[in-house]
């Protein structure tokens, strides 16, 4: 087992972290699928309003391949297809009947024989189950092309971003199915699957995953820092990535023959009641909506599914997404302060010892909201970003040869070894308030269409 200590970075002391005690949430009536949360997949539907499904039915498939199918989370009747521009689906609304527990049923395994089976039946099977896209490849950070084996495989158990779930608390009793899903995945390369924890945690090692810890400031936790320490991508190689919880749940599926039903999401932030701010099981595509009601503070938020720095702004009643194991709920600050940067900053949080209270050292939490303090204004060759920044990148030089559209000098300085997410922290920390996550992406997703 390799120890690795990540010295660049930057722990945000925000209040609202969750307890890692697990409460049930009630059975929900209303369901959904948002396919515009897998990238890349051009859907065709396989349903329509008004028709009746199984638990596990087809919803859709992936006009690029075909095998790559998404299944309904409930038994119950599609109440509505809401469509975007060109009448892509943003939203399939399922309505559970409580009188129908139908559900569509898979070949199940013992966790010996999923060790053995051969590398084609397990990609088949995970396609036709509607759980392959949990496993996703770098470069480009998309669905894992099933037809690439590659050279690792990498399961993240160490989220070090502001109020990821833990999973410690997830895994508890669901040690089996995890063993069950690293099996599996070990049958999708001839290389290792690694297995990174977070220094401190209690985790066990699991046979056919080769244990590493990672200790040190955000973002120590991300899957290119993890990647970059252990096996660096070189030209041309393929590594699969998979969150552990998503890898329990592959787990389940093998050795119940049934899709899973739950997952735990933790729920916390500034804006979240202290007697709510832990963990939920809660069901897989299930509204949240009753949830978000009970549990915020009064006055206007902003709800983010993901981490706070990198996830995405949802509605209060949206749905159990499909990927991410967190949600974040922070207050809407829209507050202006005049000549805000004459005042002595007491009672402001900054990553820099530039107000007083980043200068004397306070350590406190903070009950941090949207507020930018500031508007974008032209980037400046600092140096402050990459002084969290513990992947060997100039992230200053990348961002300006993303934005001139310069893929070649971006490859050489090293964008295909990360993902969008590694570069929150800079943009958190940036006086500038540069949207780098959205020019990385922007870059990676030029060089995926041109081809490397």
């Amino acid at each position: 087992m390799a120890q690795f200590k990540i010295k660049k970075g930057f722990d945000i002391k925000v209040i609202g972290k969750p307890r890692p005690e697990v409460e049930e949430y009630a059975p929900q009536q209303e369901f959904a699928v948002y396919p515009a949360e897998f990238e890349g997949v051009k859907p065709r539907l396989r349903v329509q309003a008004g028709d009746a499904v199984k638990f596990g039915d087809v919803l859709f498939e992936n006009k690029k391949d075909e095998r790559m199918l998404f299944r309904s989370p409930c038994c119950g009747t599609v109440k509505a297809i809401n469509l975007g521009a060109r009448r892509f689906p943003l939203e399939i609304v399922i309505e559970r009947d409580p009188l129908r527990n139908e559900s569509v049923a898979f070949e199940a395994f013992s966790k010996d024989a999923i060790a053995s089976l051969p590398r084609e039946k397990v990609v088949a099977y995970l396609l036709d189950a509607g759980v392959w896209p949990w496993i996703r490849q770098r470069p480009f950070s998309r669905i894992a092309n099933p037809d690439l084996a590659p050279k690792a495989v990498f399961i993240n158990a160490a989220g070090s971003a502001p109020f990821q779930a833990d999973f410690s608390a997830i895994l508890k009793g669901d040690e089996s199915a995890f063993q069950a899903g690293i099996n599996a995945l070990s049958r999708l390369t001839d290389g290792k699957v690694h297995l990174c924890k977070q220094a401190g945690s209690s985790i066990p090692d699991f046979p056919h995953a080769e244990s590493h810890t990672f200790g040190g400031p955000h973002p120590s936790g991300n899957t290119s820092v993890h990647i970059n320490r252990i096996s660096p991508i070189r030209p041309h190689d393929t590594v699969y990535t998979v969150a552990a919880q998503d890898v329990v749940l592959i787990g389940k599926l093998l050795l119940t023959g049934e899709l899973p039903r739950t997952k735990v999401i933790a729920l916390g932030g500034p804006a979240v009641k202290e007697a709510f701010r832990q963990h939920y099981k809660v069901q897989l595509g299930a509204s949240l909506g009753a949830l978000f009601k009970k549990v915020i503070e009064e006055g206007e938020v902003r709800i983010v599914a993901g981490n706070v720095l990198s996830g995405e702004a949802v509605k209060a009643d949206s749905h159990v997404r499909y990927y991410g194991s967190e949600y974040f709920i922070l207050e809407e600050d829209r507050s202006r302060h005049l000549l805000g940067w004459t005042t002595p900053g007491l009672f402001q949080y900054s990553a820099h010892r530039v107000n007083l209270s980043s200068a004397l050292g306070l350590t406190h939490e903070w009950k941090l909201g949207t507020n930018l303090h500031g508007s974008h204004r032209a980037m400046v060759v600092t140096g402050w970003m990459d002084r969290y920044q513990p992947l060997n990148i100039l992230t200053d030089y990348l961002i300006r040869a993303v934005l001139a559209h310069d893929s070649e000098e971006a490859i050489q300085l090293g964008i295909l070894e990360t993902d969008p997410e590694d570069f929150a922290l800079a943009a958190f920390v940036d006086p500038h308030k540069t949207d780098v996550c959205r020019i990385i992406k922007r870059g990676l997703d030029e060089i995926a269409e041109e081809g490397i």
